[in-house]
């Protein structure tokens, strides 16, 4: 048992629907034609092959998509990405994947464990797949469509007679070839494998032989494999054009469980992405996501997402949802603990940290949140910049006891026998500290960039602590300049 078969049913559409959160029945057409549609549908009477004019009066609230083969297409790709963790051996068939699991069973305890997280990476995307497993990828697929949940050894006596008990149309053949086999009489693989082989290789029942061939592994079937671009862009629209914010989430949790579980696969994170939310009328409103490091966390983008949404004000509702990242970063890898989670360790703090700023500048905007760095200047004006927050913004040179905020603009203190005054004498708690510098700014001695103050720590009458400074020139007036926490 090497290979194993995933096949999505009703492909088309979960190739455009992947969010559950509808209240009308879903259909997709090809050729005006029903090919496809969801279990609302099937219980209000529309049935697979009906004209779309015939189911819509059978269902007159029915919404209908037009089959789109680019859609199904970027949809198989973003599947194929949920299971390379689980092999790099993934080959892309028509409606759906074919894995060679021969050296992942072991890695992740065995097929049943393998199936299990197999398919929740699959549901957390969107996605649901019927599977089965046999020893050649043909005998793996016809058994997914026809016989899916069964797992034949590898044994050829075992796999002939499990392919034996299928039904023709599992062969994948010629429409017009298993036509032609029903109007003989057969009915089964079975039936077909027991035909002569020279009846089998002539004319048109030479692919068919061929086939039967590959799927009993008595003839090669190379296949290639699907190799993932090292960058984002998946798209998943909507079932009808949405305002809500929890509905917008949901969608675009699919989009960043797919997103994360491939570059899981491929030992990578991302910087930044592009949650496009397309409008019919409108430009697309572009939400970007900056994370502090490179990360593959789903539920930290969703967190992102959810601050972004709060404050924002759509144009239009959205119709489909585009995650676009330009490259992937490769992340290396990290142990955990061995007795568990105890204290947090320094990079577990540092993480925190940037989660912390991420959120805040989602909420807040990314102007809104920086760090203070000190410059080597001591006056106050030019002692400290604003800086990315991180490890670079750190104290430049040792200064005396000053504020972390300072006013825009010194406010001018009233003065009292030249006593500085703010509703109540100021007590003078520590000071002088003397600042004279920015001589070199410019010519003049007073001008702008020339400072001559005397600083002093103040005490008020609400027993704030306050920093103010008195012109060291005449006039000699007082100033406040700061307030300490």
């Amino acid at each position: 048992m090497r290979w194993l078969a995933l096949v999505f049913p009703d492909w088309p559409m979960q190739a455009l629907f992947r969010n559950p959160s509808h209240t009308r029945p879903l259909a997709v057409a090809h050729r005006q034609r029903v090919c496809a549609l969801d279990a609302m549908a099937l219980a209000q009477g529309v049935r697979p092959g009906q004209g779309v004019a015939d189911a819509l009066a059978i269902a007159p609230d029915l919404l209908v998509r037009t089959k789109s083969s680019e859609a199904e297409r970027s949809a198989l790709r973003e599947a194929a990405g949920c299971t390379l963790r689980y092999t790099p051996r993934v080959v892309l068939e028509d409606d759906g994947l074919l894995l060679d699991i021969a050296g992942s069973m072991r890695l992740f305890g065995g097929l049943d464990a393998l199936l299990r997280h197999l398919r929740s990476d699959l549901a957390a995307a969107g996605f649901r797949a019927l599977s089965a497993c046999a020893p050649t990828p043909r005998a793996a697929r016809w058994l997914a469509r026809a016989a899916p949940g069964q797992c034949v050894a590898d044994d050829d006596h075992a796999l002939a007679e499990a392919l034996a008990a299928l039904p023709l149309r599992a062969m994948e053949a010629d429409a017009s070839l298993l036509a032609l086999l029903a109007d003989s009489g057969l009915r089964t693989v079975g039936e077909v494998m027991k035909l002569p082989r020279d009846a089998l290789a002539r004319r048109d029942a030479a692919g068919l032989r061929r086939l039967l061939d590959q799927a009993l592994g008595q003839r090669p079937d190379p296949r290639p494999y699907f190799e993932a671009a090292p960058q984002i862009d998946s798209r998943l629209e909507l079932p009808v054009p949405r305002h809500d914010s929890d509905v917008l989430l949901f969608a675009a949790n699919r989009l960043f469980n797919a997103c994360c579980t491939q570059l899981a696969a491929v030992h990578a994170g991302i910087e930044s992405c592009r949650l496009e939310l397309e409008h019919e009328h409108h430009p697309p409103t572009v939400l970007t996501l900056t994370l502090g490091t490179p990360s593959r966390d789903a539920h930290r983008m969703a967190l992102l997402t959810r601050e972004h949404l709060a404050r924002l004000a759509l144009p239009e509702a959205v119709g489909a949802l585009r995650l676009k990242a330009a490259h992937w970063i490769e992340l290396a890898g990290r142990s955990e603990d061995l007795f568990g989670p105890q204290a947090p360790s320094p990079a577990r703090r540092q993480e925190a940290g940037r989660l912390l700023i991420e959120h805040l500048r989602a909420r807040l905007g990314p102007d809104r949140v920086y760090a203070l760095s000190a410059c080597a200047d001591h006056r106050p004006e030019r002692s400290q910049q604003q800086v990315e927050p991180g490890p670079g913004a750190t104290a430049a040179g040792q200064v005396g006891r000053r504020p972390l905020w300072l006013l825009p603009e010194p406010r001018l203190l009233q003065t009292v026998r030249d006593q500085p005054w703010r509703a109540g004498p100021l007590q003078l708690v520590s000071g002088p500290e003397r600042i004279e510098s920015g001589w070199w700014d410019t010519d003049g001695e007073a001008s702008p960039g020339d400072t001559l103050r005397d600083y002093f720590v103040a005490l008020g009458t609400d027993h704030a602590r306050l920093w103010i400074y008195r012109e060291h020139l005449p006039p000699h007036r007082w100033y406040l300049h700061g307030l300490f926490a």
